[in-house]
């Protein structure tokens, strides 16, 4: 391995040894909680395109990399960080180093960095920019390129570019508005549906034609606000009014923007499969990549009902309509990494498709 460094946009550097691909990338750095599993599927979600992880569990890699918790076929954060990354994992899953999975994919990482006081900066300061380079660059030339740096954090790159068919044997069919989810996502989906996949831009006419009984908007990675998804919360808006539709984290997010509710960014963010969430008196865990969320004054003007809250700063993780067949979460229902706590939300969506058709 070799130095190099993290440098953050406020000019804060950390030192550690790269691994991975022999690459130099850039990001947006957030801290993402969680325990000792689970790092594989957070590195290959397109939710987390443009990112820079920063894992807090002190190590990474212990059980290997195995082709089974692939949430897709390519890494997708610009690098992770960690204090220290595995080089004898555990045979039990016959799992490969995590540093050459990382090498084969074209992914950085840094390890030797203290996670801790990293996560307390973040913490105190919120998300920023930043950059794994090489030791010996110019820091003050990496400080000054990275506020003009732009992220590339954008739904179009990794939404499918066609329309799919997956037939599970199912008797309702549900269309999926694909603005990036992972092969997890899919999987809780066929125990339950038939399912067309179409692109983030897919017209309302055009999915209505297919037949489906109610529409999924995915998650997917960047901003609910940004221009390219002005087409997404159009024709999600027109859809509301024809049929239920269900919107999980992004795809919550332009389903309430489609409502009438205005987002804010998070300082922080949720990311991590440990945020717990109050549904009906219990609390259950969940999987999350959320930066933005519902402004609390703006639910009642857009006919909805805050169903969900977050328990650790109550931000609104879920919500229905007062006349309407939505719902929305700001999380991920089947889990990512581990917990399926609150997979059944897709059951409840299947008896809110078969409600609205009798």
């Amino acid at each position: 391995m070799t130095g190099g460094y993290l440098v953050l946009e406020n000019g804060t550097v950390f030192d550690g040894e790269l691994f991975g691909a022999d690459i130099e990338k850039a990001g947006e750095v957030v801290f993402s909680t969680g325990g000792v599993d689970g790092y594989q599927e957070m590195i290959t979600n397109p939710s987390n395109k443009g990112k820079i992880l920063v894992l807090t569990y002190p190590l990474v890699g212990n059980y290997g990399v195995s082709d089974q918790f692939n949430e897709s076929d390519r890494v997708h954060v610009s690098g992770i960080v960690v204090c220290e990354v595995c080089s004898e994992p555990s045979p039990y899953y016959n799992g490969a180093l995590l540093a050459d999975f990382m090498a084969e994919k074209g992914a950085v990482g840094i390890q030797g960095v203290d996670t801790r006081e990293l996560t307390l900066l973040l913490r105190k300061n919120g998300k920023m920019k930043g950059k794994i380079v090489k030791e010996g660059v110019d820091i003050d030339k990496v400080v000054k390129s990275l506020k003009d740096e732009a992220i590339d954090m954008s739904v179009k790159d990794v939404s499918p570019k066609q329309v799919t068919k997956i037939n599970n044997g199912k008797e309702v069919t549900v269309g999926v508005i694909d603005c990036g989810s992972g092969f997890g996502f899919y999987e809780a989906l066929a125990e339950r549906f038939n399912v067309i996949k179409f692109p983030y831009d897919t017209k309302a006419d055009a999915i209505l034609k297919e037949g489906v009984k109610g529409v999924i908007v995915s998650n997917g990675p960047g901003c609910p606000c940004d221009k390219c998804l002005e087409p997404t919360v159009e024709i999600v808006r027109e859809l509301t009014s024809k049929l239920p539709v269900m919107g999980v984290s992004l795809g919550s997010e332009i389903l309430a923007i489609a409502l009438g509710a205005k987002l804010e960014p998070m300082k922080l963010g949720h990311h991590g499969c440990n945020q717990p969430v109050k549904i009906n008196g219990r609390i259950c865990m969940t999987t999350q990549s959320q930066d933005y969320c519902i402004v609390p004054s703006s639910v009642e003007a857009a006919g909805i009902i805050i169903t969900q809250t977050n328990l650790n700063d109550e931000v609104i993780e879920g919500f229905a309509h007062k006349e309407k067949s939505v719902c929305g979460f700001e999380y991920n229902p089947e889990g990512g990494t581990g917990q399926g706590d609150t997979v059944f939300l897709y059951d409840d969506f299947l008896n809110l498709i078969k409600g609205a058709s009798q």
